[in-house]
């Protein structure tokens, strides 16, 4: 299987790598990082210039109609610049899903928006088949009542729109939330975490949604929230093997210039056997995440390689940044270096969307539907 860049792919590589160079480097960053927002409003408004933000969407709605092998390359260097922003909760993870089982109305409504980064849609970090949901939604009149909260929503503060899953008499609901018009009460608490991205609490408290805010049944059709965690998972693990490759070529630079007992450290056997470990590591990690996308495109969105890049990413990209820190020395460890951003985001990352142990469970689930033919003989 060739997982070379088509001439397209190798345009997105090198416009985002010039890009994301110039305009998120390391202090831009750490700026953010800091930041109630987590970006800024013209930073958000050139990646629409670029077309970056309606990658995945159809072009009747404002996009470009790409596959996700495409976006697969700008998530990479995305992950390597380690870039602010809402681009995997709002442009892949909510936009796919609007595309994938939106109605005609909500589409229209929504997508358009997300293309133009006019709009920001922000799914909750987990949706499940509504078993742990702890909204609550109740009919009065024409329209729905939520009650309850959301914990872990990342950029919530920035969401025009916010998917929520809520639980009904008629079962588990799926509701596009517009956060600008909703009559209630709707209150964000930030909690702080170590990737610095500005995630909140949401408390609901009589928020009314009008009838067309529904957005599916998922006592129809759990396939969406299947469909959201395996997309989100992707992108993460797409993400870390671009941070993890980052950190493996960065740490190659410094064992260059690293002189020690009057040679570059990188002549040194040991450090050579660290160098090659990292390398490895990210190697197998990126062809596996090139299956999952290459597979999402061609077999089906719900392949087994996708719980197997996830778990990939989850085990070797910290492995890689641990090593790197050891390479470093002294170092690599202090708050001044650059290395921490990357450890302590790929360590977030891990537990995001799917962590390990969710992955394993799931690559568990796809064995149970595999038909193993007996031989004939007992066991």
């Amino acid at each position: 299987m060739d997982f070379s860049l088509t001439e397209t792919q190798e345009l997105i590589r090198a416009s985002a790598a010039e890009w994301l160079a110039e305009r998120s480097g390391p202090e831009f960053v750490r700026a953010m990082a800091e930041d109630e927002q987590g970006y800024t409003t013209e930073y958000w408004r050139e990646l629409a210039d670029l077309g970056w933000l309606g990658l995945l969407i159809p072009e009747e709605h404002g996009g470009s109609g790409m596959q996700f092998a495409d976006m697969a390359v700008l998530l990479h260097e995305w992950g390597a610049a380690l870039a602010p922003g809402p681009l995997v909760e709002s442009s892949v993870i909510a936009a796919t899903l609007i595309a994938e089982f939106g109605s005609d109305q909500t589409k229209s409504r929504l997508l358009n928006g997300i293309a133009s980064g006019e709009s920001i849609v922000v799914p909750p970090s987990y949706i499940d088949d509504g078993s742990d949901a702890t909204i609550t939604a109740s009919e009065k009149g024409s329209d729905w009542v939520l009650e309850g909260n959301a914990r872990f929503v990342p950029y919530a503060n920035s969401a025009d729109t916010l998917i929520l899953s809520a639980k009904s008499k008629y079962g588990d609901m799926l509701f596009a939330l517009d956060t600008k018009t909703a009559a209630g009460t709707l209150t964000l608490d930030r909690v702080k975490l170590a990737s610095g991205v500005p995630t909140f609490n949401i408390e609901l408290n009589e928020v009314v949604c009008p009838e067309d805010a529904l957005f599916a049944d998922l006592a129809e059709g759990l396939e969406v929230g299947q469909f959201a965690r395996y997309t989100g998972a992707m992108a993460r693990a797409i993400q870390m093997v671009g941070a993890g490759k980052a950190v493996t070529d960065r740490t190659l630079e410094y064992v260059k210039t690293r002189r020690q007992f009057g040679l570059p450290i990188g002549a040194f056997q040991a450090i050579q056997h660290y160098m090659a470990d990292m390398a490895t590591k990210v190697k197998s990690a990126q062809l596996l995440v090139n299956r999952a996308a290459w597979a999402w495109d061609n077999v089906g969105n719900y392949d087994s390689s996708v719980p197997k890049a996830k778990w990939a990413a989850n085990t070797l990209m910290p492995q890689v940044c641990w090593t790197a820190h050891q390479v470093h020395g002294a170092i690599g460890f202090t708050w001044e270096h650059d290395l921490h951003l990357y450890t302590r985001r790929v360590l977030s990352w891990r537990a995001d969307q799917a962590d390990t142990e969710t992955a394993r469970d799931w690559m568990a689930g796809h064995l149970d539907h595999l038909d193993f033919q007996n031989d004939g003989e007992e066991d």
